[in-house]
């Protein structure tokens, strides 16, 4: 099954969001995480308003940085907007997703980001899912 993590610079926000989505739509078995480069001490709470508002959840609603994960080579390795994580993630394919940090702000930057990470996501699933087949 794949194994997928999505990395961003506090894992309080787009990482987190990028994780929920994923996990509602990849099939069953797929391995999703999230971490963040300097994870944050707390979540945005606007990402879990707009998650709550799409029903999904954090899970769990807290920032974890490499060192909270469980050792592995991933299959993908998601970048969004923190750099090249290349020296930080053992991955077999690493992808770049420059994709602003809302922080903060109002909550239609909240709802936009949720709908560009949940149509990425999907293109993502399908071009995994035809890469196995």
């Amino acid at each position: 099954m794949p194994c997928l993590i999505f990395v961003c610079v506090y894992n309080a926000c787009r990482s987190q969001i990028s994780q929920a989505i994923c996990r509602k739509s990849a099939p069953d078995g797929w391995v999703i995480q999230s971490a963040g480069v300097s994870p944050s001490s707390q979540v945005d709470q606007k990402a879990v308003e707009i998650l709550k508002r799409n029903g999904l959840v954090m899970d769990p609603p807290k920032p974890k940085g490499f060192a909270d994960l469980t050792a592995r080579q991933w299959d993908h390795a998601v970048a969004i907007g923190c750099g090249d994580i290349r020296s930080r993630v053992s991955a077999k394919n690493y992808i770049d997703w420059d994709i602003a940090d809302p922080q903060d702000g109002h909550m239609e930057l909240y709802e936009d980001l949720y709908n560009e990470l949940k149509r990425r996501i999907s293109g993502l699933i399908k071009e995994i899912k035809d890469s196995n087949s």
